[in-house]
Protein backbone atom coordinates (compact mmCIF):
# COMPACT_ATOMS: atom_id res chain seq x y z
CA UNK A 1 0.00 0.00 0.00
CA UNK A 2 2.71 2.81 0.84
CA UNK A 3 4.09 1.76 -2.36
CA UNK A 4 1.22 2.66 -4.42
CA UNK A 5 0.81 5.96 -2.34
CA UNK A 6 4.48 6.79 -3.65
CA UNK A 7 3.80 6.21 -6.52
CA UNK A 8 0.48 7.88 -7.08
CA UNK A 9 2.52 11.15 -5.26
CA UNK A 10 5.19 10.47 -7.71
CA UNK A 11 2.80 11.77 -10.55
CA UNK A 12 0.64 14.29 -8.61
CA UNK A 13 1.21 17.96 -10.23
CA UNK A 14 -0.11 20.99 -9.50
CA UNK A 15 -2.82 20.89 -12.56
CA UNK A 16 -4.39 17.92 -10.60
CA UNK A 17 -4.06 19.31 -7.33
CA UNK A 18 -5.95 22.78 -8.13
CA UNK A 19 -9.55 23.57 -8.89
CA UNK A 20 -9.01 26.75 -10.37
CA UNK A 21 -5.84 29.88 -10.19
CA UNK A 22 -6.87 33.41 -8.51
CA UNK A 23 -4.87 36.48 -9.82
CA UNK A 24 -4.98 39.18 -6.90
CA UNK A 25 -3.69 42.79 -7.06
CA UNK A 26 -1.88 43.23 -3.41
CA UNK A 27 -0.19 46.52 -3.34
CA UNK A 28 2.05 45.78 -0.13
CA UNK A 29 4.13 42.70 0.13
CA UNK A 30 4.40 43.17 3.77
CA UNK A 31 0.84 43.25 5.06
CA UNK A 32 -1.59 41.59 2.45
CA UNK A 33 -4.71 41.81 1.84
CA UNK A 34 -5.52 38.35 1.48
CA UNK A 35 -7.23 36.91 4.48
CA UNK A 36 -5.85 33.06 4.62
CA UNK A 37 -2.05 34.54 3.73
CA UNK A 38 -2.33 37.12 6.65
CA UNK A 39 -0.52 35.15 9.27
CA UNK A 40 1.74 33.36 6.73
CA UNK A 41 2.63 37.09 5.48
CA UNK A 42 2.97 38.21 9.12
CA UNK A 43 4.98 35.64 10.58
CA UNK A 44 7.62 35.98 7.46
CA UNK A 45 8.11 39.77 8.12
CA UNK A 46 7.94 39.58 11.87
CA UNK A 47 11.76 38.59 11.85
CA UNK A 48 13.34 42.10 10.01
CA UNK A 49 16.19 40.80 7.34
CA UNK A 50 17.48 44.10 5.64
CA UNK A 51 18.05 41.75 2.63
CA UNK A 52 14.72 41.56 2.03
CA UNK A 53 13.26 44.52 3.10
CA UNK A 54 16.08 46.34 0.46
CA UNK A 55 14.49 44.39 -2.67
CA UNK A 56 10.83 44.53 -1.58
CA UNK A 57 10.03 47.50 -3.83
CA UNK A 58 10.76 44.86 -6.68
CA UNK A 59 8.16 42.84 -5.74
CA UNK A 60 5.07 42.71 -8.40
CA UNK A 61 1.88 43.43 -6.54
CA UNK A 62 0.32 40.92 -8.84
CA UNK A 63 -0.03 37.38 -7.16
CA UNK A 64 -0.93 34.05 -8.87
CA UNK A 65 -3.11 32.09 -6.43
CA UNK A 66 -4.03 28.10 -6.64
CA UNK A 67 -7.41 27.43 -5.73
CA UNK A 68 -6.90 24.00 -3.94
CA UNK A 69 -9.08 21.15 -5.17
CA UNK A 70 -11.33 19.35 -2.53
CA UNK A 71 -9.20 15.91 -1.23
CA UNK A 72 -11.66 14.19 1.07
CA UNK A 73 -12.28 11.25 -1.23
CA UNK A 74 -8.59 10.90 -1.88
CA UNK A 75 -7.27 11.31 1.78
CA UNK A 76 -10.25 8.40 2.58
CA UNK A 77 -8.70 6.04 -0.05
CA UNK A 78 -5.23 6.52 1.36
CA UNK A 79 -6.16 5.99 4.90
CA UNK A 80 -8.32 3.24 4.15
Amino acid sequence: LAKNVEQELTYTSLYTMTAAMEIWYDPDPSSTIIEEDSVFVESFFAIPDKEIEFKLHLHSPWLMSPVAESFKTDLFVIWS
